[in-house]
Formats: C-alpha cells, structure tokens, sequence
C-alpha cells in the first residue's frame, strides 16, 4: 500500500507536525508531498489530509482536501480529538483518524475489528437528576453541521423542547465570535431562554460550568457532546454524524427520559476513533487504519 501525506492540507505548523508523526508510524511505503491538487497518478496512493472538507474555499489546503475527498478515495482524514481535547489549547496530544471522513456516520472506523482490551475512556455513569437542559451551539458554517444553520435549528429546538418540558433552557454558543449578528438577533426572539457569555478571546467559559446542575445536553453534531457523556449527562443528538449517537436519544419528545443505557459497546467504539501521539508514531494508528482501509476495498 502506498501513502501520500498531504502536508498542504494542514494550514499550521502544529498539524503539519502531527501528519509528520503520522508518517513515521506508517510501515508501508510512505511519502510526505506538497501537493496542492492531485496529480495524474493519484490513485496510487491512499492519500492523508488534516481537518475537515469545507467546499467553495480558495485557501490552499482547503483547495488540496476538496479534491481528495471527491476523487480520492480511500482517504485517511486527521481531525481534532473527541476525548482528552482541551479548550486551551490545538496541541491537544490525540487526534481522530478516519476513513473517508470524520463523522458518526460518514467515516469508516474499524469497529469490525476492533482490540476490546483498548479502552480510553471510563464507563459512563449516567446521572439521575439535574435542573436545566444545555443547548450546545457550534461554530456557523462548521463542516460538521454539513449545510445545517445552526441559528435557524437552535430556534426550532426551543420552540420543539418548549412543548415537552417547563425546564429551564440555558444556551451556549460556540466561542469563536462568528457571525454575532445572527447572534443577537436570535437572543431577541428567545428571550425565554438563558444565553451564557461565551467567547474567545477574553471571555471563555469552562464547559463544566455548563454541565453543573445540567439534566441533559441538547445538540446536533457537536463534538461536546462527548464531553457531556463522559460526565454523565444524557444527550439528545440531532444527527446522525454525532460522535455520542449510539447512545444518545434522537427526539426531542424524550427530553424528559433521555437514554440512559448500557453504554459499553460506544465505549470501545470512541476509543478506536481516535490515537494519541505515541501511537501515531509507533505504528498502532497506522494497524487499525491499515486493516479498515483493506476492509472497504
């Protein structure tokens, strides 16, 4: 098998450095190139990418992953953690692998060949009170949300869970200061609700701040959702690209009687979604995405 690791599809010397550990982890042949649009013989290789396709950008890297994900196929896509990520920090010492892609359901994982002893995280242990339900909004334009207006489902996700609960409704936006107009405007038509003050640079709130007292978690394909699972708290996901789906509820109707069972088998699963550094560089990353990839044909 032989690997191209796109290092243009990574616009910061940080990831670069994390395609570079990757690479060293590779034990068939392997080459870092610089392309910035495929070259005739692509299809000789399974080519490497870091971060998310985001279609209609000029940049460089976004130019490279776009052309990749369109022809070619398999693909290893890096991207940022699930677990043990920190809010301070894009050195975050793990990264998410996967197989055409970076979602629930649009990546392949492995999972049909997963190591049971491997486990990153601790059981859950579901809590069995709180008082307000969290809403998690994610960055405007987010490849994750793959067209959604995350504005426009927020709105629609009081409205829904207004019918079903008289719980206080408490929401966070996404701390990058994007489109803060649309902000403000929906702050005005749901006045009902709570919005905390959420936004870099200055004005970071801790996630756990949010999840204190928290009876369940609200979001559409949100990464905290992850966050919220492993302390505990319920999850109502809206689609299905949401890394907690197997173990979430999926209706807003539930809102009272979130899911709250076995978790154990979503357990093994996240924790073959993403390696740590280590074992990007000793080849244990590269095993599980070899066997996955030879999988899919």
């Amino acid at each position: 098998m032989k690997v191209a690791v796109c290092i243009q599809s990574a616009h910061n010397k940080v990831y670069q450095q994390k395609m570079n550990y990757f690479a060293e982890g590779v034990s068939d042949e392997c080459k870092i190139v610089d392309w910035i649009s495929l070259p005739n013989d692509h299809k000789n290789y399974v080519p490497v990418i870091y971060g998310s396709v985001k279609k209609n950008r000029s940049a460089a890297h976004h130019k490279i992953k776009s052309q990749v994900f369109d022809h070619g196929r398999p693909f290893v896509m890096l991207e940022t953690p699930l677990v043990h990520r920190r809010a301070d920090t894009i050195d975050h010492g793990w990264l998410r692998v996967g197989i055409n892609g970076f979602l629930w359901d649009d990546a392949e994982w492995g999972f049909d060949h997963m190591d049971v002893n491997r486990n990153i995280v601790e059981p859950v242990k579901w809590r069995k009170n709180g008082d307000h339900i969290l809403i998690l909004m994610q960055n405007p334009g987010d490849a994750s949300l793959r067209g959604a207006d995350i504005f426009e489902w927020t709105e629609n996700t009081v409205i829904e869970l207004q019918k079903h609960t008289d719980r206080p409704i408490r929401i966070r936006p996404h701390p990058l200061p994007n489109k803060q107009n649309k902000l403000l405007q929906l702050k005005q038509k749901l006045k009902n609700v709570t919005f905390v003050e959420n936004k870099l640079p200055n004005n970071l709130r801790p996630l756990q701040a949010d999840f204190e007292n928290c009876w369940c978690v609200v979001t559409y394909s949100s990464g905290s959702s992850v966050d919220a699972v492993m302390a505990g708290i319920p999850n109502i996901a809206c689609d299905p690209g949401n890394m907690a789906w197997p173990i979430s509820s999926t209706n807003l109707d539930m809102i009272e009687q979130p899911y709250t069972g076995d978790t154990t088998l979503w357990e093994q699963q996240i924790s073959h979604c993403q390696f740590s550094v280590e074992e990007l560089r000793n080849g244990t990353c590269w095993n599980h995405v070899r066997q996955s990839i030879q999988s899919i044909g």
